[in-house]
């Protein structure tokens, strides 16, 4: 079996170290890694980190961006799953 990985670019890798850089946002991407290909609610990965909401929207954001976590929109939830 062979699998193909797209190779990082050096930007890619270090917006990706940046932004689990941070002890919170480490967490939140450790809390999806456990949770598997399902993800977590917004509210369920708060339960688990015990992060306040508006602190955790902004990490959210953070690794969105960075490519590192994925969101989907599931009725009024949105679901977080590990991304790359």
């Amino acid at each position: 079996m062979v699998i193909s990985c797209n190779p990082l670019s050096i930007e890619e890798a270090a917006q990706g170290f940046a932004a689990i850089g941070s002890q919170a946002r480490l967490s939140v991407v450790l809390a999806l890694v456990r949770a598997g290909r399902s993800g977590l609610s917004v509210g369920d990965i708060q339960a688990r980190t015990g992060m306040a909401a508006s602190t955790l929207a902004h990490h959210l954001r953070f690794l969105a961006s960075a490519g590192l976590i994925e969101q989907e929109k599931d009725g009024r939830s949105v679901i977080n799953r590990r991304g790359l």
